[in-house]
């Protein structure tokens, strides 16, 4: 604060005032000021570091500027003006110090009143202390019986305490509360016990905490029995029918998911797909259900006990027991062996129930493992136990198949059905179901499939047998588009819808097909609807069981399976049935190609329905079944049927057409009536027959009845013993009218005119033998042709020479002339012989081609 004053604006006034300007000179009124700026600076002492500090300042302004001399004569002259100060204000206070004598002196005799009051005060007090010191020892002896008479309260209650838990932990024993029990136990074993322990009856209790421990242990997993007892074995009807509940609802609901994505067809309940799809709250949970009201506070109850006990170990143990008791009880039937080592179920329904419980019985199991955190058991030990199971359940389950001989198919439904949904029950709650499984798939390929195919066959034979085996008409539209839907046909067929303009219409097959192409339909969809559900694994197997075990045998030609053999047996039964046998060979055509279409439906609707088609097939569909093998066995045998019938029918007419007299005297105008009659005969047979059969055996079946004719009467010309020309002239007029009637009937069966013109020449050459024989026989001079060798091969190249001269020979009135030949003759006429071979093999490779066709 000094030097701001010193160098402050007050320096510079009095500077100014004074007028002067010599700055090294200090102003004596200036620092005169600045001395007495403070009075308090003078009433420091002189050792104060204040009036050092304050003092400081100045002497370094005056050493500056030159007048520490001076300063020190100011200050010596302000203090003498103080000490003047001083002395006058001395003399000038007398009056006032005596007044202030008086008072000290009234002061002192006050004081000493005061003194002897406290005199008196100090006797009272030291009386008082005095009493205090005396109460104080009896306050202290009071303390020390009151604390004693406390401490003997708390020890009282410490044992009232000890007793009160003590009965406390006897009724929360009864009360089944026996974790709470055990927390009061080691209450009382580490707070209570040891405050009283010198107590008698503290040691008789501690004595028994050992015994209360195992009580409560004891009793704890006896309660715990007794819950099993309640709940896995009285509740499990309950339970049961609440996871079937559930696993029905599972079923609908993913039915329903599956209608409107076809994509999720193929994927079956459990599958991962569906398990990706299902909604998390759909999962049942048994101790949820508020129905069956299972009480978990038992088993907690216990395993709290056990666990505090440190005795976890023990009571998995005993547990387990206990666990394997119930099951063992649970699963008793399959147990008890019978004469046939296994046990038996006499129905469904008891079958039905048992494997409810069973399936209620293992839910339980996880669920507990899970409830309790696998404190008891694991999964690993459930999946052990139901692995062990399952090798008892399955030689059961198919003695039940065996012994009970289902004769309907609703109760192989239902048996699929009741074991389908007993595994899609383990499945759902992570039992691995793959070697029960096994069980589904004998039932489908050993009983399921047999049954279908023998409903199917019977069905069929019932069909084949009811056929009027006629072409079938239908007048109606909506019959029509039906039989369309329904069967399978080529599409360039006539009877195909781009081609029917109007009703009526006219099939091919008659109504065998149509019921045969609806049979084989619903077969498949039946088959597809019984392996819709619970058919989830083996699928490869699956479609090789439907493929080979189900179609390829139905359809082939095993006696008693195949409806192949059916249709052979029943070709054979009625060979002498032209319209069966015709019929049935019509139907046959559309037979075989339907199996082609067969193959590929079956792939179609297997692939959308299992997820994967038949192995061995290309990205066309082209899968074909080994049936069309048989049935173009079958079809061959249908046209040798009828051939055989055909061959037996002509046979019959012709034996009607007779000839005893090879010598008649007149000439017939006409052909033989007989002949007549076998040609009216021989049109109907093949307009019955050949009407509806395909071109190829129409063509074929008439060249072999050409043949057949021919032969016949080239036969019965070689049998008679001799003719005269006449008897010549008449049987040619009785050929040329089989020849014409014949090539009447050809034209009739042929679709072109071009087919006709070639048949007509192929026709001509199934004669030819015959019409040469006879064109011999009317010769005037048979000269020509014994002795002509180019004359023979002109004319007569179908006849061998010595056949030739044989029929010359039987010429009534013929002289057989000297016939022995040359070297050259002979030789031509083994020629002659050769070419009629070479003809005769070109004819049989003909007709060889028709009947590939």
């Amino acid at each position: 604060m000094a030097p701001s004053v010193v160098n402050g604006s007050r320096n510079g006034d009095v500077y100014k005032e004074n007028g002067e300007s010599n700055n090294a000179k200090i102003d004596t009124l200036h620092l005169e000021n600045l001395l007495l700026r403070d009075e308090n600076i003078y009433e420091t002492s002189l050792s104060s570091d204040d009036y050092l500090e304050s003092l400081a300042p100045i002497i370094q302004d005056a050493i500056k500027a030159n007048g520490l001399s001076e300063l020190i004569q100011k200050l010596s002259g302000i203090v003498k003006e103080k000490d003047e100060e001083l002395n006058d204000l001395s003399l000038n206070s007398t009056d006032e110090i005596n007044s202030c004598i008086d008072t000290i002196d009234e002061i002192h005799h006050g004081s000493t009143e005061l003194n002897k009051s406290l005199m008196s005060v100090s006797q009272q007090l030291n009386k008082s202390a005095f009493e205090l010191m005396s109460r104080k020892k009896s306050l202290i002896k009071n303390k020390e019986v009151s604390i004693q008479i406390n401490e003997t309260i708390v020890v009282l209650n410490e044992c009232i305490q000890v007793l009160e838990n003590t009965n406390r932990i006897h009724e929360l024993i009864k009360q089944k509360n026996y974790f709470s029990g055990l927390k009061l136990i080691n209450e009382l074993t580490s707070v209570h016990l040891q405050k009283v322990e010198d107590f008698s009856f503290a040691k008789k209790i501690h004595d028994s905490i050992p015994h209360l421990t195992k009580m409560i242990k004891d009793e704890a997993f006896e309660n715990l029995c007794k819950w099993l007892s309640i709940n896995s074995e009285r509740k499990l009807d309950a339970i049961s029918d609440g996871i079937q509940e559930n696993i029905y609802y599972l079923q609908d609901t993913w039915t329903e998911k599956k209608k409107g994505n076809d994509s999720l067809t193929p994927y079956k309940l459990n599958s991962p797909v569906e398990l990706s799809l299902r909604d998390p709250t759909a999962y049942y949970n048994i101790f949820e259900d508020t129905s069956l009201q299972i009480n978990l506070d038992t088993i907690f109850d216990a395993i709290l006990v056990y666990q505090t006990l440190h005795e976890g170990d023990i009571l998995s143990t005993l547990y387990h027991k206990e666990w394997m008791k119930k099951y063992n009880r649970v699963i008793y039937p399959i147990t008890s062996a019978t004469a046939e080592g296994v046990a038996r179920f006499q129905s469904l329904k008891v079958l039905d129930d048992y494997l409810r419980k069973i399936g209620a019985f293992f839910v339980m199991d996880k669920q507990i493992n899970l409830v309790t955190k696998f404190e008891l058991r694991s999964n690993t030990t459930s999946d052990d136990l139901w692995e062990s199971y399952v090798t008892k359940l399955i030689p059961v389950l198919l003695e039940f198949l065996k012994s009970h001989k289902f004769k309907k198919m609703d109760d192989l439904h239902s048996f699929k059905e009741i074991t389908g949904n007993f595994l899609q029950i383990m499945e759902n709650y992570n039992y691995r179901i793959t070697e029960l499984y096994e069980v589904l798939m004998v039932l489908f390929k050993d009983y399921f499939a047999p049954m279908l195919i023998q409903e199917f066959r019977s069905d069929f034979i019932e069909s084949i047998q009811s056929d009027h085996y006629m072409p079938l008409t239908v007048d109606r539209k909506s019959d029509y588009e039906n039989i369309m839907r329904i069967c399978w046909y080529r599409e360039d067929a006539p009877f195909a819808p781009k081609n029917v303009t109007k009703m009526p219409i006219t099939f091919p097959f008659s109504e065998d097909y149509v019921h045969y192409c609806l049979g084989v339909r619903s077969l498949l969809e039946d088959i597809i609807s019984f392996i819709g559900q619970h058919y989830s694994y083996e699928l490869n197997e699956l479609n090789h069981i439907i493929v080979n075990d189900i179609f390829e045998r139905v359809l082939g030609d095993e006696k008693g399976v195949g409806i192949c053999r059916d249709i052979q047996d029943f070709i054979a039964k009625n060979e002498n049935n032209k319209e069966v046998t015709s019929q049935s060979y019509t139907n046959l055509e559309y037979y075989l190609f339907s199996l082609y279409e067969i193959g590929k439906l079956i792939n179609r609707r297997l692939r959308s329905n299992t997820g994967i088609g038949i192995h061995n097939i290309d990205a066309n569909d082209t899968f074909t079944l080994r049936a069309v093998d048989h049935y173009n066995n079958l079809k061959k045998y249908a046209e040798s049927t009828i051939f055989k019938m055909v061959d037996g029918k002509i046979r019959e007419l012709l034996d009607m057409v007779e000839y005893d007299d090879w010598l008649p005297t007149t000439r017939n105008s006409e052909a033989n009536y007989s002949v007549k009659d076998f040609a009216l005969f021989l049109e109907n047979l093949f307009t019955s027959i050949f009407s509806n059969l395909p071109q190829s055996i129409r063509t074929l079946g008439l060249f072999r009845t050409y043949d057949f004719v021919s032969e016949h009467f080239l036969s019965v010309l070689n049998s008679a013993t001799g003719y005269n020309k006449i008897a010549i002239e008449n049987f040619d007029l009785d050929i040329q009218y089989v020849e014409e009637s014949m090539r009447n009937l050809y034209k009739m069966h042929q679709s072109g005119e071009s087919e006709s013109s070639q048949g007509n020449v192929a026709l001509e050459t199934t004669f030819t033998e015959l019409r040469q024989c006879i064109d011999l026989l009317k010769l005037d001079d048979y000269d020509e042709f014994i002795k002509n060798s180019a004359f023979r091969m002109r004319n007569f190249d179908r006849i061998k020479y010595e056949d030739g001269v044989a029929l010359i020979a039987k010429v009534q009135g013929y002289q057989e002339p000297d016939t022995s030949l040359n070297a050259d003759e002979g030789d031509f006429g083994d020629q002659q012989s050769i070419l009629s071979n070479a003809a005769a093999s070109k004819f049989a490779s003909f007709a060889t081609k028709f009947r590939r066709e």
